[in-house]
């Protein structure tokens, strides 16, 4: 592939979207539950496999900015995106236009916001997590399929308009609601994206999580927000990661392409 690509572009770089805690400054996933990795040089594995520069970060922040400059959140200075998906729920922060990282890039872990005294263990250590409480998989049951396709789920759970169904999703929006109070009192977004199986519990009832969000979150801070679903589908996580890559191009254009920044195609 590198023979083909350095034929016909210049490319600025590598980017990599994680499902975990990923220091993006030392290029090191510190924990990636899901994937089994702890403490993986991850940046400097490819770029020495490749011998292209390599950059790294959470996916749900990557993803939160890809919408920010492409999709629902377009011109918007301030949001919140979260995605729900086997793998749990992730979260990506924008604030007055820039990407919250925090001190080692972990800021917007949604998923292990406390939200009930009397819930389950999570992975984490903790008890009572958002994404342990709101999970895609009661959803698979109910629809009656094992694997985790957004779009057949979403066919299937809106088709259903069971008692069990409806209980579980309102079981699971009510929840929701109470991570999402407890963002909006704290950061005031002018909008909350939600992608993957979170988007499918808000378009079973469109109304209903703004309305539990307006009844729980300080007055004029959930009057302010507004929910919606992501807009980018299954291309959002490759366009951030793309973005991540593209930004050493964008600092100093010069020194990446060698001379003029249009000399050449960008990959």
């Amino acid at each position: 592939m590198r023979a083909e690509l350095d034929a016909s572009y210049r490319i600025t770089g590598i980017g990599v979207a994680v499902p975990g805690l990923v220091n993006s400054a030392a290029g090191v996933v510190r924990h990636a539950p899901h994937l089994g990795w702890r403490n993986e040089p991850i940046t400097a594995m490819l770029s020495e496999a490749t011998g292209y520069a390599c950059l790294a970060s959470n996916d749900a922040s990557l993803a939160a900015e890809a919408e920010l400059l492409f999709g629902a959140g377009f011109g918007r200075a301030n949001l919140i995106y979260l995605h729900g998906g086997a793998s749990g729920i992730g979260g990506g922060v924008i604030t007055d236009g820039s990407v919250l990282r925090g001190e080692s890039g972990f800021a917007g872990e949604f998923g292990h916001t406390f939200v009930r005294t009397a819930g389950q263990t999570c992975h984490c250590g903790a008890t009572g997590c958002l994404e342990t409480e709101v999970s895609q998989v009661p959803l698979l049951e109910l629809a009656g399929i094992s694997d985790g396709d957004t779009s057949k789920l979403e066919q299937l759970v809106l088709a259903n308009q069971g008692e069990c169904m409806k209980a579980e999703i309102q079981r699971q929006l009510e929840y929701l609601a109470i991570g999402l109070r407890n963002a909006v009192n704290i950061l005031n977004p002018e909008v909350i994206i939600l992608d993957g199986f979170l988007g499918i519990l808000h378009e079973y009832a469109p109304a209903e999580l703004q309305s539990l969000l307006h009844h729980q979150a300080l007055e004029e801070s959930a009057t302010s927000t507004h929910i919606q679903r992501a807009k980018l589908g299954s291309d959002l996580m490759m366009i951030g990661a793309a973005e991540l890559a593209f930004t050493r191009f964008l600092a100093d254009p010069a020194r990446i392409t060698g001379a003029s920044p249009y000399g050449a195609k960008l990959g």
